[in-house]
């Protein structure tokens, strides 16, 4: 019964994705999104109280599978600029293979009151706390710069990934004009980061 509940769950919440990347949040119906997943009209509201608990269920469940994956890499791997690398691969990829959930936790997801509210917020600073650990912890062994605050740096290496996608989602076709593939914008960022959280010469001196 409960893996009943949760496939017609995720049926539903990736209906939605596509209905709001394609229409917009504001400009999407919940008979669209049953619609689009094939299911009674009625069946959404088994699961979910509103189309405002639809979106935020998307942000929840997405976020949720960041966290998990964060916490793997901490795991499984030992050296602190490898986690990064693969932290910052990982949403790479996910933007590859979901544009749309891309598009929805970018564009759809903050501008709803409930976003913003303590529990949600709570599971949002949450990856940034587990970014910041990787930080100390390569400040630890002695391979990041110690000057560079890691909660800020764990926002400073959030927000350009995040800055990179939103163009991929906003204005894709100036950096298709410019020859830039997500490919070249993932390896860029990844180079610029960990290089930037290093320890230079100047400041072992």
């Amino acid at each position: 019964m409960n893996d009943l509940i949760i496939s017609k769950k995720e049926l539903i919440l990736d209906a939605a994705i596509k209905i709001f990347a394609r229409h917009g949040y504001y400009g999407s119906r919940v008979s669209d999104i049953t619609e689009e997943a094939g299911i009674a009209y009625g069946l959404v509201y088994r699961y979910f109280r509103s189309k405002d608990d639809v979106l935020i269920s998307i942000f929840q469940d997405r976020w949720n599978r960041y966290l998990k994956k964060i916490e793997q890499i901490n795991r499984d791997l030992s050296d602190p600029k490898e986690k990064l690398r693969s932290i910052i691969q990982y949403i790479f990829r996910s933007y590859r293979q979901n544009p749309d959930m891309m598009k929805v936790l970018i564009m759809d997801v903050p501008r709803l009151d409930k976003f913003y509210e303590q529990d949600s917020q709570g599971l949002y600073n949450r990856v940034f706390e587990k970014i910041a650990t990787i930080v100390k912890q390569g400040q630890d062994k002695g391979i990041f710069n110690k000057e560079i605050s890691p909660i800020l740096g764990a926002y400073m290496l959030h927000g350009a990934v995040d800055a990179i996608i939103r163009q991929y989602v906003y204005n894709p076709n100036e950096l298709k004009k410019r020859k830039i593939s997500i490919r070249n914008a993932r390896d860029h960022i990844i180079d610029f980061l960990v290089q930037g959280f290093s320890i230079t010469s100047e400041s072992k001196d």
